[in-house]
């Protein structure tokens, strides 16, 4: 009999090209709208009577506030993060946004998956780029970082697949309940 196993590994995605440029896009979006709520206040401003003014002097700047607090909240929904608990034989891996909501995000045995093996493992890339999953769940933080593992299994008559960067301790103690079928490079 085994002992009971716990372990968890946050990982930190890399953004992608898009959420870069989102981020840019946003920001640059939020300035050119200061700009011309600026310009606006300050035409508006010097148009209007003094009780309208005080209005526009008071409203301007909170709607520049306004757009400078949407950008911090998207900008810190773009912050992502995975966590994998490996709980015995059971790895669940849950979403992080903005390091304060939390989600799951996929869960598998791996007493019940198929194959799992490193992406790059040439023994087992075939299985890799000719078998099409339904549905891929993409828990990757940083590609570049390597050891990127592959996991596939059946839920409800479809094929699923898990992309995910383990501990080489996570996948050591994993292969310990299904050692035909998980692949250590």
């Amino acid at each position: 009999m085994m002992d009971d196993v716990y372990l968890e590994y946050l990982i930190k995605r890399k953004p992608s090209g898009k959420q870069v440029a989102a981020k840019v896009a946003l920001i640059a979006g939020a300035s050119v709208l200061t700009l011309i709520l600026i310009y606006l206040t300050l035409v508006l401003g010097a148009i209007v009577g003094p009780a309208a003014r005080q209005m526009v002097f008071t409203f301007g700047p909170l709607l520049i506030l306004g757009a400078w607090y949407g950008v911090y909240l998207v900008n810190n929904m773009l912050n992502i993060e995975y966590e994998y608990i490996l709980t015995n034989s059971s790895l669940d891996i849950d979403k992080v946004l903005a390091k304060k909501g939390r989600k799951s995000f996929v869960s598998f045995d791996f007493k019940d998956i198929t194959i799992c093996a490193p992406v790059d493992d040439n023994m087992h890339n075939a299985d890799y780029k000719n078998v099409k999953p339904e549905k891929v769940y993409d828990a990757i933080g940083n590609p570049a970082m390597g050891n990127v593992y592959y996991v596939d299994y059946t839920e409800n008559g479809s094929r699923v697949r898990v992309l995910f960067q383990p501990t080489s301790k996570m996948i050591e103690t994993a292969k310990k309940y299904n050692p035909r079928n998980i692949f250590i490079a």
